[in-house]
C-alpha cells in the first residue's frame, strides 16, 4: 500500500474525470505501460475494495488516470480535491507485450486512457506506436485528444459523425491496414469494438492484442472474480495474466 496526495481531479469530458497523484519519485521508476493501480477512494473503507484504474500518463512526480463515473466508488472520487490523500495499490498487472513497429493502436472512448503512458514514449523497451486510431459516439466523449494527437499521428471516428469520419475504429481500421503492412494492433474499449479488431486482425493476419476490462476485485488473483476465458478451455485471471491479452488466446465470444 502506497500514499499519494492528491494534485488534480477535473472533470474533461460529461461523466469523465482526470484524477493526478503525487508520489515518492522512486515509485514511479517501477511503472511500466499497460500496468494498473487499485485506488482506495475514501479512508473510511467506504466502498471497502479499491478501483482499479490503467495508468494514463506518467510525470516526474506524479501520475494520472482517467475515470469514469460509473457507480458510487468513482462518484465518490469525484469529491476529492488537490491536497487530500489517497491510498493505492500498484503497479499491478502485466505491461504490455513488446510489440515491433510498425503497429496500431486502437481505442474506443474512455479505453485510450490506458494508451497514454506508452505514447509518452517514456519506456525504450516499448516502441512508439506508429498511429492511434480513436473512436468514440460524439466527439464530447473523445478523451485527451489534444494530449494524443501532440504526441503522434491520431485519426477519429464518431458514431454521429461530429468529428473526424463518421463510423467506427473498426471502419478506420480497415482503410488503415490496405495501406501499409503493420506488424501488430493494440486495442482497448468496448467489447464489440474489441471483437471487431480482433476479427478484422485475424483476416489480414495481423496479430492482435486486447486490453481487456472486466469486474475486478482483489487484484492479486486471489478472488476468480476477474476470470477470462480462454480459447479451448480454462481461465485467464485478469489481474496477473493481463490486462493484455493475444487475441488467438481467448475465447472471443467472452466479448460482448
Amino acid at each position: 500500500m502506497h500514499k499519494a496526495k492528491v494534485l488534480m481531479n477535473k472533470q474533461i469530458s460529461p461523466s469523465i474525470y482526470s484524477l493526478l497523484l503525487e508520489v515518492e519519485t522512486p515509485l514511479l521508476a517501477n511503472f511500466l505501460p499497460g500496468q494498473f493501480v487499485k485506488i482506495r477512494v475514501s479512508p473510511n473503507f467506504d466502498p471497502f475494495l479499491p478501483r482499479p484504474f490503467t495508468l494514463h500518463a506518467v510525470y516526474d512526480s506524479a501520475f494520472e488516470v482517467i475515470y469514469q463515473v460509473v457507480g458510487r466508488g468513482t462518484k465518490a472520487m469525484t469529491l476529492l480535491r488537490a491536497g487530500d490523500e489517497v491510498e493505492f495499490f500498484g503497479p499491478l498487472g502485466r505491461p504490455f507485450p513488446k510489440i515491433f513497429s510498425p503497429y496500431l493502436v486502437c481505442a474506443g472512448g474512455v479505453g485510450v486512457a490506458g494508451f497514454g503512458f506508452l505514447c509518452q514514449g517514456l519506456k525504450p523497451d516499448f516502441p512508439l506506436p506508429d498511429k492511434l486510431l480513436y473512436g468514440a459516439r460524439t466527439a464530447q466523449q473523445l478523451v485527451k485528444l489534444d494530449f494524443f494527437s501532440a504526441l503522434l499521428p491520431t485519426v477519429v471516428a464518431t458514431d454521429d459523425g461530429s468529428l473526424g469520419i463518421k463510423g467506427t475504429v473498426a471502419d478506420l481500421l480497415l482503410a488503415e491496414i490496405r495501406s501499409k503492412n503493420y506488424q501488430a494492433i493494440l486495442a482497448c474499449g468496448p467489447p464489440k469494438m474489441l471483437k471487431a479488431v480482433a476479427e478484422i486482425g485475424k483476416k489480414f493476419g495481423i496479430k492482435v492484442y486486447l486490453v481487456l476490462d472486466t469486474l475486478l476485485a482483489c487484484g492479486t488473483g486471489y478472488c476468480l472474480g476477474c476470470a477470462v476465458p480462454k480459447r479451448g478451455g480454462g481461465y485467464f485471471k485478469l489481474c496477473v495474466d493481463g490486462p493484455t491479452f493475444d487475441a488467438e488466446d481467448i475465447d472471443l465470444e467472452f466479448l460482448r
